[in-house]
């Protein structure tokens, strides 16, 4: 009796290894299948990554060098004795940019010039690949910085015009050609605008990006004007998810506040009777009303009555965005008062903006963010944040960099959760022209 309790117990025993130990062998030698049960157990949705995409090679690759001296996690905790420790070493550090001729002289070798700067030159996976964006990028300075946000944002399915100011120096607009010659997508635009605050050049410089953009790339869903001093708060994969559901929302402020309308007073009726906005430059839009901006005759004949208007570019995209009488894709066609609506294309910090106060110093009414704004950065939902002078506080675009492509590095694994609900119940979405 006995001896058949053992047999028993020592047959049970080797069945029990051979099952689990299999099990635990083809789990960990199987990666994907392995790594497929992690994610659903961690409620993570699985990507399909794109072909070209090799993952060690590409991870490497794109994957930023820590920001040495400093920690970036402490800071966007907001840790106080980092923060002191970081300002104190800020008096004393030496900002080691990338000069004009430099960039002249690496980009003579565009392969590169590609692998030095770690552009991310492959697809990440097929949603990305299947939802391109068009960009542009108005600048007039700071080489090194504009090309460190088109670093950022590259990728090769999407499109990018540099509108370089007509003032700027022969070295920056040399500088900025050389960069863009290395991408098939990137170009300059090819009619620029000796560009001034307040003046219809601004909004010139914008129309003439917009105008290529349509022509050159025939499948771009959105588009997205930035600035050199801009970075973003949102990876492309990000964007992507948030602008599917956005679903051909626009993402452009407006409102009509008394003390706005000085700006329009002299200008005489708008034509079509068209309601005056005053919003940001900064817009969000999609194709359809992107091309309605730059071809139709209605938003022709507004271009021409803004001309007369003080700060045009401020009130020509909002305008147009918020009548939505002429019934196109995007526009706005609630009634809430624009200061209950809550809009995401770029977080800024104004002198008279209350509840978050700038960390960092003002320059013309608005906050050229420091370390100390970057806890506020990091739990932002804005896609864009305006804006950094690199050397000014350098760390704090430095940690944002390092936070970028990590965070894209994670959802490339599959290790970062992404949620898309605050957009989904923004009633900029809700209440779009279909």
């Amino acid at each position: 009796m006995k001896l058949r309790f053992h047999f028993v117990l020592i047959a049970t025993i080797l069945t029990s290894f051979i099952l689990y130990g299999g099990l635990y062998i083809y789990l960990f030698t199987n990666v994907s299948f392995y790594f497929d049960i992690m994610k659903r157990t961690a409620g993570i949705q699985n990507r399909k990554r794109s072909p070209y995409a090799n993952t060690n090679i590409l991870l490497d690759k794109i994957r930023p060098a820590t920001v040495s001296l400093v920690s970036c996690r402490k800071l966007f905790d907001g840790d106080p004795l980092e923060m002191n420790t970081t300002y104190k070493l800020m008096k004393n550090v030496t900002h080691n940019d990338i000069k004009d001729m430099e960039y002249i002289n690496l980009t003579q070798n565009c392969s590169s010039f590609r692998m030095m700067r770690r552009y991310i030159t492959n697809p990440l996976d097929d949603v990305e690949e299947s939802f391109p964006l068009a960009f542009s990028i108005v600048m007039y300075k700071d080489v090194y910085q504009a090309e460190r946000l088109l670093r950022a944002i590259y990728r090769p399915q999407n499109i990018y015009c540099i509108h370089v100011d007509q003032k700027a120096v022969r070295g920056v607009k040399e500088a900025m050609k050389c960069i863009a010659s290395c991408f098939e997508n990137v170009f300059i635009a090819s009619k620029l605008h000796s560009v001034r605050w307040g003046t219809l050049s601004v909004l010139d410089a914008e129309l003439s990006c917009m105008t290529e953009l349509l022509q050159k790339h025939k499948s771009w869903k959105y588009f997205i004007n930035l600035t050199g001093q801009e970075f973003p708060l949102r990876t492309n994969y990000e964007l992507v998810k948030i602008l599917s559901v956005y679903d051909g929302a626009n993402d452009i402020s407006g409102g009509t506040e008394r003390r706005w309308h000085s700006r329009w007073k002299d200008a005489g009726k708008p034509p079509y009777n068209i309601r005056p906005f005053k919003g940001s430059v900064h817009i969000v839009a999609n194709r359809d009303f992107v091309d309605f901006l730059i071809n139709n005759r209605t938003a022709q004949e507004f271009y021409n009555w803004t001309k007369k208007t003080k700060v045009p570019d401020e009130t020509f995209f909002p305008s147009l965005n918020h009548n939505p009488q002429f019934g196109v894709k995007g526009q706005y066609n609630g009634t809430k008062p624009s200061h209950e609506i809550r809009y995401f294309s770029r977080f800024k910090i104004w002198t008279q903006r209350t509840g978050t106060g700038c960390h960092g110093k003002i320059v013309h009414g608005i906050c050229i963010l420091g370390i100390g704004d970057l806890p506020f950065l990091r739990a932002s939902y804005d896609f864009f944040v305006n804006k950094f002078h690199w050397n000014y506080q350098s760390f704090a675009l430095d940690c944002m960099e390092e936070l970028y492509f990590n965070t894209t590095i994670n959802e490339y694994e599959g290790i970062e959760n992404f949620t898309t609900s605050v957009y989904e119940n923004a009633d900029i979405v809700k209440y779009a022209v279909k």
